[in-house]
């Protein structure tokens, strides 16, 4: 169930094609080097990129150990990503945030992929999945922090890019 709560909407442009950029997401040593917030060591526990399929995720903050996992809905390669993303235990079950602000068990992302002269566009957009008006409240409280946090995360995923691939500047 959708709610009425704001969306979180991020716009980030990449100097890299779209392919590229998307295969990022699809391939579990890509997202070791640059999936996670930047301040926390990441790793893949487990990547099955299909509809249905699960992205576990370890997170080490300082010696403090969190889970994330994706749910992916839709994928359509180069073109969308469709996926809930939540807080979970090292089995992948759904736990809380490990944080004061009550925040909803589950938010439904949505990035779509386009590309002009080269450069690939993320319009990202994320809410919240059948929360609490307190769990809504606490979305919407979040948001700047989100920001920064994506933005973050794409911008290792830049340096991953250039990297990776010869010709991409960072």
């Amino acid at each position: 169930m959708r709610t009425t709560t704001e969306k979180f909407r991020l716009v980030y442009t990449f100097d890299a094609p779209k392919e590229l950029v998307f295969n990022a997401f699809a391939d579990a040593d890509a997202l070791n080097e640059w999936w996670g917030p930047a301040e926390t060591d990441n790793s893949v526990i487990s990547l099955d990129f299909t509809p249905g399929g699960i992205f576990h995720f370890k997170m080490d903050y300082n010696g403090h150990i969190s889970y994330g996992r994706f749910l992916f809905r839709q994928i359509q390669p180069h073109d969308l990503l469709e996926y809930t993303n939540a807080f979970c235990n090292e089995h992948a079950q759904v736990i809380p945030a490990p944080f004061d602000v009550k925040l909803p068990l589950e938010i439904l992302y949505r990035m779509e992929f386009t590309e002009a002269n080269g450069k690939t566009k993320i319009t990202m957009t994320g809410e919240p999945v059948n929360a609490s008006r307190e769990e809504e409240e606490g979305f919407s409280a979040i948001n700047e922090s989100m920001q920064q946090g994506f933005a973050g995360t794409f911008d290792k995923l830049v340096k991953y890019l250039a990297k990776t691939y010869r010709g991409i500047d960072s």
